[in-house]
């Protein structure tokens, strides 16, 4: 069973080649996900678990939650490194208001700097654009510079804002620059 609604992943699935030359497939999170997100989240350096989550996390119940507790208006999907079953990346939007959702995203530590988060959020805004959502919203540790330059260099419209706890980034779904945004 997909966690996320046909109408919703349709698009979503695709074999990609990265700008390393690396394949990776990416579809949506299903319900037999869990064990191997799980075994994605405890491979992943406390650093990148601390900025995905924003301190510590017990992995098996975030795991049990990121596959289990998905709405019917969540988007949630997973990278695949090659034709292995080992989920590498994963990202999600979660409705916040009419137009607004809350995106998020984590990338193992030897899969980071190949260009996942900016596939992963263009699919994420190609998707809210497709369900009438305008704006992505995520909240991003002050010290995550390269999940803020993903954001900066994506294309899309970014409206970043600073304060004492963090960094809360808006990204517009409608891209700036059609062809950086839609080549991810």
């Amino acid at each position: 069973m997909s966690v996320v609604h046909e109408i919703r992943s349709a698009g979503l699935s695709d074999r990609v080649a990265l700008r390393d030359g690396s394949i990776v497939y990416l579809r949506p999170l299903r319900g037999d996900d869990e064990a191997a997100l799980r075994a994605c989240l405890e491979g992943v350096s406390p650093e990148s678990l601390r900025r995905r989550f924003c301190g510590t996390t017990d992995l098996a119940r975030a795991a049990t939650s990121l596959v289990r507790d998905c709405g019917p208006d969540d988007v949630a999907l997973v990278v695949e490194a090659g034709s292995s079953p080992e989920i590498v990346a994963h990202a999600a939007s979660f409705p916040l208001r009419t137009s607004r959702a809350e995106v998020a995203f984590l990338v193992t530590d030897e899969w980071q700097g190949r260009g996942l988060g900016s596939l992963l959020l263009s699919r994420l805004a190609r998707a809210a654009e497709l369900n009438g959502v305008t704006t992505l919203v995520a909240d991003v540790l002050p010290r995550n510079r390269a999940m803020l330059a993903v954001f900066e260099r994506s294309g899309y419209p970014v409206e970043v804002r600073w304060d004492a706890h963090g960094v809360e980034v808006e990204i517009g779904v409608t891209p700036r620059v059609p062809a950086l945004a839609r080549a991810a």
